[in-house]
């Protein structure tokens, strides 16, 4: 399999703790997929914060990364690739980025994020590839203001009557970075992501640039 048809992967970004636990996130998307196979339907754990979800065509690799600091955010990383057996028949490449933004989307439905990182996996979709997104996301991890924090818990309760959820966003599209300094926080990620890893990394530094550093020359 070429580098670049590993998969996609995605790092949604928490100011505020989500309304739900990782274990109850994984089994809502071990429930969501159960339609994409027939035979093999498989959730292997490793440790408490990473989750593979195996399909007969496509594997879901679920981490959590609590912050370092009570000033940093959550993230809830989710990668969509090739299952793990290379015997078994993977789908057309195209298929894992729909796959992700479908993920996107449902996560989006019921827990809200404040910011997104996206871009190719850069190796197969497993355990490793969650533990370096880890060790990325730690650091260049944002100190967060207390405005940018009381926003997030607030929005967080606002989320429990479906006036923030229903008013975010439309359907399909990116949550809007809240402030300048995430703005170049996710730029600077991305410029990390490029020396250490080239591909995904020059792929999220195009995106964020487009995405979300666009408004930084406006402002």
């Amino acid at each position: 399999m070429n580098r670049q048809n590993f998969g996609e992967i995605a790092a949604l970004e928490y100011h505020a703790p989500p309304q739900m636990g990782f274990p109850d996130i994984v089994e809502e998307f071990d429930i969501a997929s159960l339609a994409l196979a027939t035979q093999v339907r498989r959730l292997t754990w490793d440790g408490d914060d990473i989750a593979l979800i195996d399909r007969e065509r496509v594997r879901f690799a679920l981490g959590w990364l609590p912050p370092a600091h009570e000033d940093n955010p959550h993230y809830l990383v989710i990668a969509v690739g090739a299952p793990a057996r290379k015997r078994r028949a993977a789908f057309d490449p195209s298929a894992y980025s729909e796959l992700l933004n479908r993920a996107i989307e449902r996560v989006q439905g019921y827990l809200p994020f404040d910011a997104i990182l996206r871009g190719p996996a850069a190796e197969p979709v497993g355990s490793a590839l969650i533990d370096r997104s880890f060790d990325l996301l730690s650091a260049t991890a944002p100190r967060l203001s207390a405005e940018i924090l009381a926003e997030a818990r607030n929005r967080r309760t606002m989320a429990v009557t479906d006036s923030w959820a229903s008013g975010a966003l439309e359907p399909g599209n990116l949550p809007a970075i809240p402030s300048v300094p995430l703005r170049l926080t996710i730029v600077t990620l991305g410029l990390t992501l490029f020396l250490h890893v080239p591909p995904i990394g020059a792929a999220l530094l195009t995106y964020t640039v487009l995405r979300e550093a666009q408004p930084l020359f406006a402002s």
